[in-house]
C-alpha cells in the first residue's frame, strides 16, 4: 500500500515537492518483506541522510499505525576525509562521536522545523560537547558519554561491531556506504530479521578508501548483486538542498579525477 499524503509531511517540512525524496520516502514506507533493502544514491547535498532520517523516525515515532518500528541504528563507516586521525583515545562510543556530526545536524534540522525548541536546544547543547568546541562547558558534562543523551530510539553503531548480530522489528540507516567494501555491505544485509528495513545511502562520487572508484565501487556492485531477487529499491536524488551549485560543483571535482586518474602525483 502506498503512504498517504500525510507520510510526505514530515516534521513541518514538506516532501512532495520533491519527486526524488518523495519517491525515496515511499520506498522506506514500502512493507519490509516487500522491499526490505532500500539503496539511496546521490550526489553531495541532495537531502540523501536528511530525507531518509525523517521517513525512518516518522516510523519509529509515529502515533497509532503508523508507529511501524521499534527503534532507528545508524551505522556509518568511521572514515576520514584525506589524512588519517590515527589512535584516538576513549571509550567506543567516544571515539565513534565525530562521525556522528552529520546524523546530529540532520536531527537538529527536523527538530527545528518541528518546533521543538526545548529537544533541540539540549541537541545543540551536546553537539558542542562532541566537538570539543567549547572550552567552558562543565567537566561533568564533557565528560559524561553523548550516547546516553540520544533518543532511545536512535542508536548509533560502527560496522564493525555487527558480526554476529540479528536485527528485528527496525530501521538500519547506512550511511556513506560508498566507504564500505563487499564484504561490509554483505555483512551489512544479512543482519536483516523480522520486521526490518535497511536503507543504504551513498553516494560513489565521495569515496574516501583506497581500491574504490566511481566506476566501480561496492555500493553500487552491492545493488547489482541484490537487484535480481526483486527485493531492493532504488532512487537516485539528483537535486541540490544546500545551494543550487552543489552539486554542479561536486560533479566538476568527478570529471577532472576521472581525466586525470591516470596522472603522476
Amino acid at each position: 500500500m502506498a503512504p498517504s499524503t500525510s507520510n510526505y509531511h514530515l516534521f513541518g517540512i514538506d516532501f512532495t515537492q520533491n519527486p526524488e525524496q518523495r519517491e525515496l520516502i515511499r520506498l522506506i514506507n514500502d512493507d519490509p518483506e516487500r522491499t526490505p533493502v532500500v539503496f539511496c544514491k546521490g550526489s553531495a547535498g541532495t537531502g540523501k541522510t536528511f530525507a531518509t532520517l525523517a521517513a525512518c523516525l516518522n516510523l519509529v515515532r509515529g502515533k497509532g499505525s503508523k508507529k511501524r518500528y521499534r527503534s532507528l541504528f545508524y551505522v556509518r563507516e568511521p572514515v576520514e576525509i584525506g589524512h588519517r586521525l590515527g589512535y584516538l583515545k576513549g571509550t567506543a562510543a567516544e571515539k565513534y562521536g565525530p562521525y556522528i556530526g552529520p546524523l546530529m545536524d540532520n536531527y537538529e534540522h527536523l527538530m527545528a522545523h518541528a518546533g521543538q525548541e526545548e529537544q533541540l536546544a539540549s541537541y545543540k547543547l551536546m553537539k558542542r560537547k562532541m566537538m570539543k568546541k567549547d572550552k567552558d562547558m562543565d567537566d561533568e558534562l564533557y565528560e559524561s558519554s553523548y550516547y546516553e543523551k540520544l533518543p532511545s530510539d536512535i542508536i548509533p553503531l560502527a560496522p564493525e561491531f555487527m558480526r554476529g548480530r540479528s536485527f528485528d522489528d527496525c530501521i538500519i540507516m547506512l550511511d556513506e556506504a560508498q566507504n564500505m567494501d563487499l564484504d561490509e555491505l554483505q555483512t551489512m544485509v544479512t543482519r536483516i530479521g523480522n520486521m526490518c528495513k535497511m536503507v543504504i545511502i551513498g553516494s560513489p562520487n565521495q569515496i574516501d578508501v583506497p581500491g574504490q572508484t566511481p566506476e566501480k565501487n561496492a555500493f553500487d556492485t552491492a545493488y547489482e548483486i541484490l537487484k535480481p531477487t526483486g527485493l531492493v529499491g532504488y532512487v537516485e536524488l539528483s537535486r541540490p538542498m544546500r545551494t543550487s551549485f552543489v552539486v554542479d560543483f561536486d560533479l566538476r571535482f568527478l570529471e577532472y579525477k576521472l581525466k586525470h586518474k591516470n596522472d603522476k602525483k
